[in-house]
């Protein structure tokens, strides 16, 4: 947006000088020729200087106030620059309109929108309705009334500056924490912070992390294994930590202006960067990644061909990764006009509930530069119309790069808000109606169950509801371990496998659970595959006293049936269990006719009946107690168990 603001009074700038700036005075000529020379080679501080010493000998120099002008926005100082404008408003009020535009936008970019209010209705009566910026000042006019609106329903909010472990003198933006919420990772411009002369100094983007320990982040550091000599920055992290995919420019392995890289972390070292490839990467500009939870998506922003304007919002299925460590992807999608406008869209980021998507835009209603937003996905490629986060954290600087913790209750954020150093990260208590639906997530381990050594298995979580895979993950990467997010509100099916070992069989039942709960911490111990061992289906399920199979169960079925296609001599009995409710005579009738409910499914699928047998055993084998309604629950089961191999 600043860009196109500064190409808008450069417009002004040009046109003016060639109709009203003219003068017999070549002293002041010369003045302003040096003046304009300066500021082309961007020594603002003495173009000012040669302005202001013309302006002492002739104040009605309008074309003096437009580069002053210019020159303020350039240095992002807007109110010297409304007084510039303003001064070459006096000197010709009526003969320049576009001005009365300018300063709309320049009192719009410093919270007063009233003021820009009253200067676009000023420059739509001095021009006709088909003017250059007649469309763009009723546009700004409607954002106006929209910021009004915002500033009198304020949501609750109370900003947390990260402290000097976090934040330096230097801008800190872009953060993003991993699903334990214990590290973070964020984009510091290393220079940032330091003036020269009359230049900006050439400030570096590198990445820091820091870790919580104890309550407190700890002093961050820089991460030199990814850092280099060019800029990276606008990074995301996956849910285990293990992955992280950022944006860096004009490296030699680029395929356009700015590409995406990812990197792998492998017993606390992470892998020399490398360039995502297409289609994600194309010849324009790529940034901004955000992976989903399940690692199944990368969202990013692209003003590549096929988009709704400027910059926008696409994403592109990660499919996994070749046997040469290189991401494969599926073809990339632009989220649409729910979520992208002609103007710009930027700094996505994919909650862990899958569904809540916040980012930032300078077009929709909001209170100045960009504004954060959020929007809810109704199925693949719908959403619901974007919500401004609202008033205090909008302001009218901009924000951008939020982030929401697992339990979507504390967000994270950068702005240069007053009180900051430039640009600082601030964490605050996200109001429940803009919060996301909160996941807790699992942590574990998988070994042998005879040597505790660690073991590369498939891990799968699954929504029972509609039989879809929800995570895909894995134990491959490093000593056997895995971490998962699981979203609450849904009933799970959680399976690990690998070849050589009976799979392991977990359920997950979520439904009622919305508040934050603690996550699971589990080792899971493989059994390999012998004649007695045995499996229970832990989501196979039946109607209440009846033998008939629930939908949901085709899901573990499925399962069962994969394994034994997959070790073709196995003979198994499948087994039927229930608490002791009701007579032994009932119960015994019911687990036997679960259990030839079972043997039939598989018979139907294709699994010849020589394999398998089938046997009830009312209560007489419990697991648990039965004094307990969990107790119960975990009796009521259907096993399956080896008897020929």
């Amino acid at each position: 947006m600043k860009n196109q603001f500064l190409l808008i009074l450069m417009l002004a700038y040009c046109l003016s000088f060639s109709q009203n700036s003219v003068t017999e005075d070549k002293k002041v000529t010369k003045l302003f020729d040096q003046a304009k020379s300066a500021y082309q080679a961007n020594q603002f501080n003495k173009s000012l200087k040669l302005l202001d010493e013309m302006l002492a000998i002739d104040h009605g120099f309008q074309d003096a106030y437009l580069m002053k002008s210019d020159i303020y926005q350039e240095l992002d100082s807007v109110a010297p620059q409304i007084e510039a404008i303003e001064a070459a408003l006096k000197t010709n009020p009526d003969n320049q309109p576009k001005l009365y535009f300018l300063l709309g936008n320049a009192y719009y970019r410093s919270g007063f929108y009233q003021k820009a209010n009253d200067s676009y209705v000023a420059y739509l009566q001095r021009t006709d309705e088909n003017a250059p910026f007649a469309d763009r000042a009723r546009k700004s006019l409607e954002k106006c009334q929209g910021a009004v609106k915002l500033l009198k329903h304020p949501v609750p909010f109370k900003s947390v500056n990260m402290g000097k472990n976090i934040n330096s003198e230097d801008d800190e933006y872009w953060p993003s924490i991993t699903v334990d919420g214990k590290t973070i990772i964020f984009t510091r411009l290393v220079g940032s912070g330091v003036k020269t002369g009359d230049h900006r100094a050439l400030p570096q983007e590198d990445f820091y992390t820091s870790h919580l320990i104890d309550g407190v982040w700890q002093p961050c550091e820089p991460l030199s294994s990814i850092n280099t000599k060019y800029n990276e920055g606008a990074q995301s992290i996956s849910t285990d930590g293990k992955l992280l995919f950022f944006t860096a420019c004009t490296r030699s392995d680029g395929r356009g202006s700015c590409d995406i890289y990812y990197s792998r972390n492998k017993n606390g070292e992470w892998s020399v960067p490398q360039n995502a490839g297409e289609p994600v990467n194309s010849a324009s500009w790529e940034s901004q990644p955000s992976i989903s939870a399940n690692g199944e998506w990368l969202y990013f922003v692209s003003n590549r061909k096929g988009g709704k304007g400027g910059m926008d919002i696409w994403k592109c299925n990660l499919k996994g990764f070749s046997e040469w460590g290189r991401p494969i992807w599926g073809n990339p999608v632009n989220l649409g006009d729910s979520i992208n406008t002609p103007g710009n869209e930027m700094s996505p980021f994919i909650h862990s509930d899958g569904k809540t998507l916040y980012f930032a835009s300078d077009y929709w209603p909001g209170l100045g530069g960009y504004d954060i937003f959020y929007s809810r996905q109704k199925n693949d490629s719908a959403w619901t119309r974007p919500q401004n986060i609202g008033y205090p954290i909008n302001s009218y600087k901009d924000e951008q790069g939020l982030v929401v913790d697992a339990a979507g209750k504390n967000a994270y954020y950068s702005s240069d808000r007053p009180g900051s150093k430039g640009m600082d990260i601030y964490s605050f208590e996200l109001y429940e109606s803009a919060r996301p639906s909160p996941v807790t997530y699992i942590k574990g381990k998988v070994v042998d169950e005879e040597t505790g050594a660690p073991i590369c298995a498939k891990v799968e979580l699954i929504d029972l509801d509609n039989s879809s895979t929800t995570i895909k993950g894995e134990s491959c990467w490093e000593k056997g371990e895995f971490l998962m997010c699981l979203p609450l509100g849904k009933e799970y099916a959680f399976n690990i496998s690998t070849q050589g070992y009976l799979f392991y069989s977990q359920n997950f039942e979520l439904k009622e659970k919305m508040g934050i709960i603690d996550p699971y911490i589990l080792e899971i111990k493989l059994k390999k595959i012998k004649i007695g061992g045995s499996v229970i289906l832990r989501n196979v399920f039946f109607n209440t006293g009846s033998h008939e199979l629930l939908p949901e169960s085709r899901v573990e079925l499925e399962k069962l049936i994969e394994f034994l296609k997959l070790n073709s001599t196995l003979v198994i009995e499948i087994s039927g269990h229930t608490d002791n409710v009701g007579t032994q005579e009932l119960n015994q009738k019911l687990s036997e006719a679960r259990a030839e409910e079972v043997y039939n499914y598989l018979k139907f699928k294709g699994i010849d009946e020589i394999r398998m047998t089938y046997a009830g055993y009312g209560f007489s084998i419990p697991v648990s107690s039965n004094d307990t309604p969990e107790g119960r629950s975990l009796n009521r089961r259907t096993e399956f168990k080896i008897i020929k191999k």
